[in-house]
């Protein structure tokens, strides 16, 4: 999918006290090529190093169907992906082999192993490359079929609207498991740019030290990102080769959104702020920097190759400025659907470049798109997408003798529930089982769930 060779002498990746330049980078995938005779199917357990991302390439180069995840997902959610899907080779640190069944090593980079299983080959459809989560941390084994012109589209066209050049850097604040992070791979790798590979975050003293060491030159996060910067004032460092913010992966609040506009205006730095989805590969939309001031709040216009409609309960296209419908995606980055079975792997493109977002939104008189609200259970805690139904479904499997509410906002999960555990309790296993931090969750106890007349959930008697 990359042309390596075309940036050969040119850095490529750094990391882990590793650095390879494009050329390098090529020979060490070359070196993995005797594994990939046949198409497989590879579970690679992902984080930001050299030796994670560089199986990720191979899997690229020779065609395999990769499925990627946090390399720190829990031993059980793994499990049950690799019995639901029966991957051919496992791509995880030697650390966790013993935790994943039988196998054996057939190859080794670094602190990583190739594992290879013994089971029947998965009949993958030719258009299929990549499968990426769509439920953030819930273990879920439901995935995103995406193919190789998904993936190709979406990058070239993020890359044209930031104007991403071989002489950038990036850095990567997001793991590349989540499609917001891997679209920052993607881009930098498509333009011959050069990506450090860190696990440090905004609130380390390394981190700041690496970017004024290595001239990175763009700065990417979700909301939560963004909530970290203005903790420790970004504005207050100097990074003259900083050339342009970008935010995805949920929706800013007030306060954050004016803290971008302050960057933008005291510092001088462009800020990007896009919409996107995992089933649109990772972008479609972004507000050009220019009219950040002018239409804040906004998620923009379709990026280059999309187009946007807006639908009402009859799927009837609404056209005048105001109306609020579900928001309707087309473009050659909607993904070919999705996969909760091995079986799913054989289909074809179920969507055919159409995506009903499940997002309700309007369109202003200048063609500007703005969010309200979304006609699905999902919210995005710290940029992760957390299916409500879910984690509904999780606390009834551990308790099934108590009733349970998910709701809430991004960055806000609520718990309403019925029972005698301690609020304390069930925040705690919902924090260890999704991957949050405790403080983005609340429960309460209470005597029953509110319900209307019609039996239904009464929402608007729950606070957030």
């Amino acid at each position: 999918m990359f042309d390596l060779m075309k940036f050969a002498s040119h850095p490529c990746l750094e990391g882990d006290g590793q650095s390879y330049t494009y050329q390098q980078v090529h020979q060490t995938v070359a070196l993995m090529q005797p594994h990939f005779i046949e198409r497989h199917l590879i579970l690679c357990l992902c984080e930001n190093s050299p030796d994670a991302l560089i199986a990720y390439l191979a899997c690229l180069q020779f065609d395999q169907v990769a499925i990627l995840v946090d390399a720190a997902q829990a031993a059980p959610a793994l499990l049950a992906i690799i019995a639901q899907h029966e991957p051919a080779y496992l791509w995880m640190p030697e650390r966790r082999s013993a935790e994943l069944g039988s196998g054996r090593v057939v190859y080794r980079l670094g602190s990583y192993v190739l594992w290879q299983r013994d089971v029947v080959p998965a009949s993958l459809h030719p258009q299929l490359q990549l499968l990426l989560t769509t439920s953030g941390s819930t273990g879920s084994s439901k995935f995103v079929r995406l193919s190789r012109q998904n993936l190709l589209a979406n990058a070239a066209s993020i890359s044209s609207y930031l104007a991403i050049e071989a002489s950038d850097v990036a850095v990567t604040t997001l793991p590349f498991s989540y499609s917001f992070g891997l679209s920052i791979i993607h881009t930098h790798l498509l333009a011959g740019a050069s990506i450090q590979l860190t696990t440090l975050t905004p609130l380390s003293r390394e981190f700041w030290e690496l970017l004024q060491n290595k001239a990175v030159t763009s700065l990417s996060g979700v909301p939560y990102t963004f909530d970290m910067l203005k903790r420790v004032k970004l504005e207050r460092f100097e990074l003259p080769a900083l050339r342009y913010l970008s935010q995805a992966g949920g929706k800013m609040s007030p306060d954050g959104l004016a803290y971008l506009l302050r960057l933008s205006q005291e510092k001088h730095w462009p800020c990007f702020v896009m919409y996107g989805q995992t089933e649109a590969t990772a972008r479609m939309a972004y507000l050009p920097a220019d009219w950040l001031e002018r239409k804040l709040g906004s998620i923009g216009q379709a990026i280059p190759g999309g187009r946007f409609e807006i639908v009402d309960a009859q799927r009837q296209v609404l056209s005048a400025p105001g109306e609020k419908g579900e928001l309707v995606y087309y473009g050659p980055n909607v993904a070919l659907g999705y996969a909760s079975t091995r079986a799913d792997l054989a289909r074809g493109d179920d969507w055919q470049g159409q995506l009903y977002t499940g997002d309700v939104a309007y369109r202003d008189a200048d063609g500007y798109y703005f969010i309200t609200g979304r006609l699905k259970r999902f919210l995005k805690i710290f940029g992760n997408r957390i299916s409500l139904d879910e984690v509904e479904a999780l606390l009834q499997q551990a308790y099934p003798d108590h009733e349970f509410l998910a709701y809430g906002q991004d960055d806000a999960l609520r718990l309403a529930y019925v029972g005698t555990q301690p609020g304390e309790v069930l925040t705690g296993f919902l924090a260890c089982q999704l991957g949050l931090h405790r403080s983005a969750i609340r429960s309460e106890a209470l005597a029953a769930l509110p319900r209307l007349g019609n039996g239904k959930i009464d929402y608007a008697a729950l606070t957030v």
